[in-house]
């Protein structure tokens, strides 16, 4: 974690682009920084080169869903064993209890469904940030 409340950064692990350009435009007006990874094997890699304070996880994309990057992100933090748990609030469409219990299952912290209004999101990460 930066530390920092104004100099946040926030990774999005999303493969659509017109929620990708809805979410920077949401974090860039709260005056956050925000990277995205198409799915969810680049965000594990985006995760692992670079220190991020919160991340946005999207459940279904191409090549490693959210599941499975989250699994591997909590799996990578436990190896280092450094005590450091990044929030990860899993962002889907699919907003049924058992999508949202998987999510949690699997090391996400929160939830939120798709389409989210501005005003969610913030709410969202200044929960965790």
């Amino acid at each position: 974690m930066t530390g920092d409340k104004q100099n946040i950064r926030i990774l999005l692990v999303e493969d659509n682009e017109l929620n990708q350009k809805f979410a920077i435009a949401v974090v860039r007006k709260l005056g956050h920084q925000m990277d995205i990874a198409p799915n969810g094997k680049i965000g594990v890699e985006m995760f692992q080169k670079n220190a991020y304070d919160l991340i946005l996880m999207d459940i279904q994309m191409p090549e490693m869903n959210g599941i499975e990057a989250t699994q591997e992100i909590r799996r990578i933090e436990a190896a280092e064993n450094k005590g450091a748990h990044i929030p990860i609030i899993a962002v889907t469409a699919f907003a049924m209890e058992q999508d949202k219990r998987n999510s949690m299952d699997a090391g996400m912290d929160d939830f939120l469904a798709k389409p989210y209004k501005p005003f969610e999101l913030e709410q969202k990460i200044n929960q965790y940030i």
